[in-house]
């Protein structure tokens, strides 16, 4: 539907692995890459069959699909995804694409004491796995958790920054999620999010003595140049974040350009913003994974949310969503 841009593919090491027995890719030396969707609600997602979904997802070289999974407080999926993740889970293990599923913190109660957090995060993460536990090997634990817990006017670099006991009942619900997860699922590998200079939420995390195993991260393209600028001095965000947590793979779950209204030139930037973030996730060889926000476009929500995705509507206007084309990013990724 996209006519090809006369521009260089960037350099993909991801197009030819193989599956495990769990739906994750066989790691390799090289950083793998994928995509965010909402394929269980978001108007343009079901206006597309799964198995196109990840027609698209492979096209473009990448390994890894995540979604945002909400579940009843058993951790059964909502009865109104099931049928759709069923069939996106056989679309995905034809096409040799791992799912990252979002756990949704449904039951967490911030005014809960740490005792009651934790038992309902095991119940959800413990029945989530046991029902779902053969499709996935990694599990993604919540999402931006740390932004409710920030005080006032504070970057999140210290642990000085967070409200205590927010705080602690969130750590004791993740720590429930974990370790009910691996209870019936005993190769799982989980990991818990942050985002700009929150990374002290991530180490409080570890400091609490929650045992997950990936650092994820979600950096955009207005971060990047205050990060390195004045008493920031966060230049590279894969070193400084292996400078913390030299023992643990990362994985930058979420990462794009921030479309400027107005600006003709968005979908350039776009494409080279997210190919120099790519160059710098493969310069840094404990970045295993890095996962764009988002496949599609989504009109109808704000100016940022609309315009992440890089595959475009050509008539979402009436709501139908039955052609797209690619963003040049998304044709420079292609094969």
């Amino acid at each position: 539907m996209a006519v090809e841009p006369s521009v260089p593919k960037l350099s993909l090491s991801s197009s030819a692995l193989l599956m495990s027995a769990k739906g994750a890719p066989t790691e390799t030396n090289g950083m793998m890459l994928g995509i965010n969707g909402h394929p269980f609600g978001d108007a343009p997602y079901l206006a597309v069959t799964a198995a196109n979904q990840i027609n698209l997802i492979k096209g473009m070289g990448m390994s890894w699909y995540r979604i945002n999974v909400r579940t009843t407080s058993d951790g059964t999926i909502s009865a109104s995804s099931s049928h759709l993740f069923n069939k996106l889970q056989k679309s995905a293990e034809k096409g040799n694409i791992g799912i990252l599923p979002m756990l949704y913190t449904r039951t967490l109660d911030l005014t809960d004491s740490e005792d009651v957090a934790y038992k309902k995060g095991r119940t959800l993460g413990a029945n989530f796995a046991l029902k779902y536990g053969q499709y996935f090997t990694y599990y993604d634990l919540g999402n931006d958790l740390e932004l409710k817990l920030l005080l006032p006017n504070k970057t999140g670099r210290s642990q000085d920054h967070y409200d205590r006991q927010k705080f602690n009942t969130t750590a004791a619900y993740l720590k429930g999620m974990d370790e009910g997860i691996k209870a019936n699922d005993a190769d799982a590998k989980t990991m818990i999010d942050a985002g700009w200079l929150h990374y002290a939420f991530l180490r409080m995390c570890d400091w609490y003595g929650i045992k997950f195993d990936v650092v994820a991260y979600h950096w955009y393209s207005d971060m990047e140049g205050v990060a390195a600028n004045g008493r920031n001095n966060v230049p590279d965000i894969t070193l400084k974040l292996s400078e913390l947590f030299p023992d643990k793979p990362i994985w930058f779950t979420e990462f794009n350009y921030r479309y400027k209204a107005g600006k003709e030139s968005n979908e350039e930037d776009q494409h080279t913003f997210v190919s120099k973030f790519i160059a710098k996730c493969r310069n840094n060889p404990q970045v295993k994974v890095a996962i764009i926000y988002q496949l599609f476009d989504e009109p109808y929500k704000s100016f940022q949310e609309s315009n992440y995705g890089i595959v475009k509507w050509q008539n979402d206007d009436n709501g139908s969503y039955l052609k797209w084309t690619k963003k040049l990013l998304g044709n420079v990724l292609s094969y």
